[in-house]
C-alpha cells in the first residue's frame, strides 16, 4: 500500500496513545541522551580495563571492571527500543484492530511498536540511567585504589646526595670551629640559608626534621640488599635497602609499600645489623612466610629468599 509496510497490533488507540505519553518525558534521552551515554560508558570500560592492566592491578579493578561492563549492557536495549520501529527507513503504522474499520495510526511510530504498547519504553529507559550510574561509579571505585605518584628513582637519588652533601659541609665546619652540634631549632647551611627544625644522627642516617612542613628527609647510606616484588599488582618494582631497619606494608609511611589488601598497613620489619639482614612479623593479620614456612619470630635472610604477605611474593637480593 504506496510503498508502506503495515503492522496489525491488537491494542486500542487509547492504550497506545497512554504508551507514547509514558515515554514523553524521556524523548531527550531518546533522541540525544543514547549517543552520549554510550560514548561515556564505552570510555570508562576501556579505560578502567587497559589501565589496570598496564598498572597490574587486575584484582583491585575486579569490581570496578564488572560495573563498567554492567553498565555498557544496561544500555544496549534502549538502543533496541529506540532503532527497531523504524529500522530500514520502512515507516510502520499501526492498525487499531480493536476498532474494526478505523483507519490507520495517523503517523510513524519510531519505537519498537511491541515493546511500546506493552509498557517498557520507561523501562528501557531507567535501565540506560542505571547503566551510566554504574559506568560512574566503577570509575569512581577504580580511581581512589590508585596510589598517589611517587618521586622518580633518579629524582630521589640526586635529592640524598644534596642532603649528604650539605651533611658533610656542616660536620666538616662543626670539626673545624671545635663547636658542638646545633641546638634544635633552627641549623645553619654552609651556603648561608637557614632550615627550621633539627638534625639528628642515628649512626649512618641522617634525619632532618622541617618543623614548617612536618617533612621529614631521609639520608641513609645504601647496602648491597635490594626487595623485588615479584607477584601482585607492584610486579617489577624494586626497593634498594639502606642501612637501618625497614618496614613493610601498606602504609605510605613504610621504606617497601606493598599494594594488596591482604597485607597489613605495618606488617613486616626487615632488621639491619652489621650487614646482616632478618626478618620479623610485626603482628600482621595474615602472616608472614618465608620460603614457604610460616615466619614465627626473628630469621635471617639469605640472598634469593622468598617472602610471601598476603597475595605478594618478594625476593630478597643481597650481592
Amino acid at each position: 500500500m504506496n510503498g508502506k509496510t503495515f503492522i496489525d497490533i491488537n491494542y486500542n488507540s487509547q492504550w497506545l496513545n497512554n504508551a507514547l505519553s509514558g515515554i514523553s518525558s524521556f524523548l531527550w534521552l531518546f533522541e540525544w541522551g543514547l549517543y552520549l551515554f554510550i560514548l561515556v560508558t564505552l570510555a570508562i570500560m576501556l579505560w578502567v580495563f587497559f589501565d589496570s592492566s598496564n598498572k597490574h592491578k587486575e584484582q583491585q579493578a575486579l569490581v570496578p571492571r564488572i560495573l563498567s561492563l554492567v553498565g555498557v549492557f544496561a544500555i544496549l536495549p534502549t538502543f533496541i527500543f529506540r532503532f527497531t520501529g523504524n529500522a530500514n527507513g520502512v515507516t510502520h503504522f499501526v492498525r487499531l484492530m480493536a476498532e474494526p474499520g478505523a483507519p490507520f495510526y495517523p503517523g510513524p511510530i519510531a519505537y519498537n511498536v511491541r515493546w511500546l504498547v506493552l509498557g517498557f519504553g520507561p523501562v528501557v529507559a531507567f535501565m540506560a540511567l542505571f547503566g551510566i550510574a554504574m559506568s560512574i561509579v566503577s570509575m569512581v571505585i577504580y580511581a581512589s585504589t590508585l596510589h598517589r605518584s611517587r618521586p622518580s628513582t633518579e629524582f630521589v637519588q640526586a635529592f640524598n646526595g644534596r642532603i649528604a652533601s650539605l651533611e658533610n659541609q656542616m660536620s666538616e665546619s662543626r670539626h673545624v670551629s671545635g663547636e658542638a652540634g646545633p641546638a634544635r631549632g633552627a641549623v645553619s647551611i654552609a651556603d648561608g640559608r637557614q632550615v627550621g627544625g633539627s638534625v639528628r644522627s642515628y649512626g649512618a642516617a641522617t634525619v632532618v626534621d622541617r618543623a614548617p612542613q612536618a617533612a621529614t628527609i631521609i639520608d641513609d647510606s645504601r647496602t648491597d640488599a635490594s626487595i623485588s616484588i615479584c607477584s601482585g599488582s607492584d610486579r617489577g618494582r624494586v626497593f634498594n635497602l639502606p642501612a637501618r631497619d625497614v618496614t613493610v606494608g601498606r602504609n605510605e609511611a613504610c621504606g617497601v609499600v606493598v599494594d594488596d589488601g591482604k597485607v597489613s598497613r605495618v606488617h613486616l620489619k626487615l632488621l639491619y645489623n652489621a650487614g646482616v639482614w632478618s626478618a620479623l612479623d610485626a603482628g600482621s593479620a595474615n602472616g608472614t612466610f618465608v620460603n614457604g614456612s610460616r615466619l614465627l619470630g626473628k630469621q635471617p635472610l639469605f640472598d634469593g629468599d622468598q617472602i610471601t604477605l598476603g597475595d605478594t611474593s618478594l625476593a630478597f637480593s643481597c650481592r
